[in-house]
Formats: structure tokens, C-alpha cells, sequence
């Protein structure tokens, strides 16, 4: 199985990536109904292409600030193509999830849709505490293990499912939350998207290894399964139910940490 790190992966598709994926608008709507109506300071990490970020940033107060930041410089450049700029409220910053060059209790949220996966967790979590403010939150939208093995792909491409054991179950993430310093779960909702594509789509998303999953084969092992799936699909147009897990994790009362000022977000 190849070795691919997720950021030569997103090196290599960010030209047609946003054209490949599909953007869920339900989890973050809701995101916007748990914050505060003023204005706020948060960071979509793993933003990707930012189309998650700018879906967020849109149902911010006025007065917002929201950074987007990435391991992948080929992938933010799509980002700030596509968001001319600031002009769309969105900061770009090249920064891996581990790391993150901000200033200690400098945000109100932090996001990662999609990407949790691709990050050490506890090293994350760590990371997001510290620059969280006392009442800041903390929002993981992803799929666990159980609900990946239930998509399209789980169900009819080879192989899928068990190549794919990054994903983190929710015990998992729960577990990990628990392991961190001062912060808590503050509750959970399961997504469920009805969807439906043609088989041309499909194979196209696949080609193009729109999820990172696809770069666990190799190219001769990756045309082969693409028939292979193509010839189990229910039908030219087939239905399915996609499934994702929102994870709201908050600061413990034991554990807070003073807030920096509001002059400079970036670390000194």
C-alpha cells in the first residue's frame, strides 16, 4: 500500500479538489446557532480550499475574524483565489494542526471539517485548548469508522474500508478529549445527507482521489477498483445516505486560561 502523506495528497489534487467534493451546509449552520451573537475570532483548521471556511464566515457577525489555516500551500492559493484575497473574511495561514502560531486564549471557536483524521489528535486538541478563550469552543465535524463503512464507497468499493484506518470513532475522540488538559465534551449530533450521483461522477471523484483514501492504492489497483465498484453500483443513478458525526468540545471549569489581548492574533 503506498505511503502518501495528506499534504503531498492535497499538493497533488488541490487544482480540481473543490470540483470533486461535496460541502455539507447543515453542520455548519448549526455551528452558527451555538455562537455568541457578537462579534467573534475563530480558526477553521485543515480549511483546505476553504469551503468550509467561507460557508462559516458567511453566517458570522459583522465584525468577525476568521483564519483558515493549512498544511498544504497548493491548497490555500485555491483558497485565496477563491476569496479574492480577504475580501470574504477569510485569513489564510500555512500552519499544520500541531502547531498553531497564534496567540495563547485568542479565539472564540475552533473548526476542523473533515480533517481530524489527518491530525494527531492529542497533539491538536493540546494546540486548540491553548489558544481557545475560557468560553471558546471547539467544533470536530467528521466520519467515524462505523459510518465510513456505510457510505457508497464503503458498501461497493474494494477494499475501502480497510485501507481507510485513520478515522477516529467517537469513543475515540472522546477518549482523547478526556486525555486533554481542561477540556470537556460538551455534546454530539449525527448528520445523515441524502445523496445521489451518476456513475460518471462517481468514477470521476474516484480518478481524481477526491477523498485521500484513493491515494492508499496504487494506480494499477486503483483502475482496477474503480471497475470493479463501477460494476457493483445499484443502477446508473444509485441513492445513498451519507452519515457525519459534530463533536462539541468546550473548557472545563478546572482549567482556564487568561485571555490574550485583542490586538494581534499571531503569536509574537
Amino acid at each position: 500500500m503506498p505511503e502518501v502523506s495528506a499534504g503531498d495528497h492535497f499538493e497533488r489534487v488541490a487544482a480540481v479538489y473543490e470540483s470533486l467534493r461535496t460541502t455539507d451546509e447543515a453542520p455548519v449552520r448549526r455551528i452558527g446557532q451555538l455562537l455568541p451573537d457578537r462579534p467573534v475570532t475563530g480558526l477553521d483548521v485543515g480549511c483546505g480550499t476553504g469551503r468550509y471556511s467561507r460557508l462559516l464566515r458567511g453566517l458570522l457577525p459583522d465584525g468577525s475574524l476568521l483564519v483558515g489555516s493549512d498544511v498544504s500551500a497548493a491548497m490555500l492559493a485555491q483558497l485565496k483565489a477563491g476569496n479574492h484575497g480577504r475580501a470574504l473574511g477569510v485569513v489564510p495561514l500555512l500552519s499544520t494542526a500541531e502547531e498553531l502560531p497564534l496567540r495563547t486564549a485568542s479565539l472564540d471557536l475552533v473548526t476542523a471539517f473533515n480533517c481530524v483524521h489527518h491530525f494527531d489528535l492529542g497533539r491538536f486538541l493540546s494546540a486548540a485548548a491553548r489558544v481557545l478563550r475560557p468560553s471558546g469552543q471547539i467544533f470536530i465535524y467528521t466520519r467515524t469508522p462505523q459510518q465510513n463503512a456505510r457510505t457508497i464507497w464503503g458498501r461497493y468499493f474494494p477494499g475501502f474500508t480497510e485501507r481507510e484506518q485513520r478515522l477516529h470513532s467517537e469513543a475515540s475522540i472522546r477518549a482523547a478529549v478526556g486525555r486533554s488538559d481542561g477540556l470537556k465534551v460538551l455534546g454530539t449530533q449525527t448528520f445523515r445527507h441524502s445523496r445521489s450521483s451518476t456513475a460518471e461522477r462517481l468514477r470521476a471523484q474516484a480518478e481524481g482521489r477526491h477523498y485521500s483514501t484513493f491515494s492508499l492504492y496504487t494506480p494499477e489497483e486503483l483502475r482496477a477498483s474503480i471497475a470493479t465498484f463501477l460494476a457493483a453500483l445499484p443502477g446508473a443513478r444509485p441513492s445513498w445516505v451519507d452519515e457525519h458525526l459534530l463533536i462539541v468540545i468546550g473548557r472545563s471549569r478546572r482549567n482556564q486560561i487568561k485571555p490574550a489581548g485583542r490586538s494581534s492574533l499571531q503569536a509574537r
